[in-house]
């Protein structure tokens, strides 16, 4: 199974955009920058999904605060450190308020930011796939403490 068809299957049931086209990911490219392997197989699988608690575990390419909305936004205005943001790249979000990215200088692993921490950030996973199951992994068994 590819990378993408493990996500699927692990979200079975949680809302999944249709795949981009490859002009799509080509206008987020020229719009913002050029987007890593990892995530171009992504949206050629689907264009952003929800996860637990309908948060966005992957943005949508265009939407309004989808990934180009949302990295450019990070990166227009003097809120936030400049320096740091404008070298990743934010995909996603568990929505409780940090959010996922790829640090173009931390090749192979997967960062988790919050705008409070200013210019530090956590090391999430080593991939897109780790980072989501991981995160699963945790809603669900909060799901079984609330019932038991």
């Amino acid at each position: 199974m590819t990378p993408a068809q493990i996500i699927k299957e692990a979200f079975r049931g949680f809302p999944f955009g249709q795949p981009c086209t490859p002009a799509n990911i080509a206008r987020a490219e020229h719009d913002l920058e050029s987007l890593p392997e990892e995530l171009r197989e992504f949206y050629r699988m689907f264009d952003g999904f929800h996860g637990p608690t309908d948060a966005h575990f992957f943005w949508s390419l265009f939407e309004k605060n989808g990934l180009v909305d949302f990295n450019r936004f990070l990166r227009s205005g003097d809120e936030f450190p400049h320096r740091f943001v404008s070298s990743c790249l934010f995909f996603g979000d568990a929505g409780i308020g940090d959010m996922w990215g790829i640090k173009r200088d931390l090749p192979g692993k997967v960062v988790r930011w919050d705008a409070s921490w200013g210019e530090d950030f956590q090391i999430a996973g080593e991939s897109l796939v780790e980072v989501w199951l991981a995160e699963k992994k945790t809603f669900d068994g909060l799901k079984k403490k609330k019932r038991a």
